[in-house]
């Protein structure tokens, strides 16, 4: 067991969670027994409902990093790079039926001076992304992460289970119509949820959307999806829905294949799940915009859902548009 900073804010609510905590050095599997205090998840990329488990304990004032992580073995993409990548996954797609959608991440790497203030960001992403989730962690386990993340995973107050489709990005100022590529993309994830529930007999309650999910300078084409809460199907809900086709692609299997196979990225803790849950109520969400600080540099983490209708260039200013996200309160 190791000690943790944990700082959080869930979306649409102006409290803002500031504890210590003590990590299981141990990833472990989701369960919801004996839950008598808050339990801060953060899970790696791909680890189905294994998650790392932070207990939070005493309130604190000001954020502490406990520690970076020691070794990291990244690639920073070029511009050119990054094209040819992605005019691969089109290529793909257009000549094998069996692969639908595939989402490249890329990594940016940003060099400081000066430790960045933690306390002063984190409250920055909070005003300024009032419907996102926002976090920042730090332990010796998982290194110095912070975020402001959109895309709900998985909320359940033991009534009801919620989730959402999320694909599609563009500028809020923008006066264009989502195209062809975006609808269909949107429709994708939409299915892929709707045939979860379908396998583990859930009763759908609710299916609003697609409609747009503003994020700051960014908005997205999402759908809310709510189904009557099933005891015992939470862990395997997870399982089947993680990575969602919004972070891995579709047909899952194939897609996460691709992935390993080109993205060279190690993701990391990137498009895994974060959250927190209680006895009361979980609210997990999709590690999006997220960066891993060290002590001279940064890592700033983005990506983009490619299909046969994709333009690779498009796709490379989405990921700019996107880090903007975490660049914009940087020194």
């Amino acid at each position: 067991m190791g000690k943790a900073t944990v700082f959080y804010k869930l979306p649409g609510l102006r409290q803002i969670v500031k504890k210590t905590g003590i990590i299981n050095p141990k990833l472990k599997p989701i369960t919801f027994d004996k839950l008598e205090k808050n339990i801060f998840l953060f899970s790696p990329f791909n680890s189905k409902n294994f998650s790392y488990e932070i207990t939070l304990n005493h309130s604190i004032s000001n954020f502490e990093i406990i520690g970076y992580a020691t070794s990291k073995n990244n690639h920073f993409d070029t511009e050119d790079e990054f094209l040819a990548k992605t005019d691969k996954a089109i290529n793909t797609m257009k000549n094998n039926s069996n692969l639908g959608k595939v989402v490249l991440g890329r990594v940016a790497l940003q060099n400081i001076d000066n430790e960045i203030d933690i306390n002063a960001y984190f409250l920055n992403l909070c005003i300024n992304y009032p419907n996102s989730f926002v976090y920042a962690v730090s332990s010796a386990i998982t290194g110095t992460w912070i975020a402001a993340t959109p895309e709900i995973f998985l909320k359940t107050n033991y009534k009801t289970i919620e989730t959402i489709a999320l694909a599609g990005t563009m500028l809020n100022n923008s006066s264009a119509n989502w195209g062809e590529k975006e609808i269909d993309e949107q429709n994708k994830v939409a299915l892929f949820i709707n045939e979860i529930a379908s396998k583990n007999n859930l009763l759908k309650i609710s299916e609003n959307g697609p409609s747009d999910l503003i994020t700051g300078h960014l908005k997205h084409l999402c759908t809310y999806f709510s189904f009557k809460y099933k005891q015992g199907i939470i862990a395997n809900f997870i399982t089947q829905l993680n990575p969602t086709p919004a972070v891995g692609g579709l047909p899952k299997d194939a897609a996460i294949t691709f992935i390993k196979e080109n993205e060279n990225l190690d993701r990391r803790f990137y498009t895994g799940f974060v959250g927190i849950m209680n006895r009361e109520e979980t609210n997990l969400f999709v590690n999006l915009r997220c960066m891993e600080l060290f002590k001279n540099k940064i890592h700033l983490y983005a990506g983009c859902g490619i299909t046969k209708n994709s333009d690779s260039k498009a796709e490379w200013q989405e990921t700019e548009n996107k880090l903007s996200i975490l660049r914009k309160f940087l020194p």
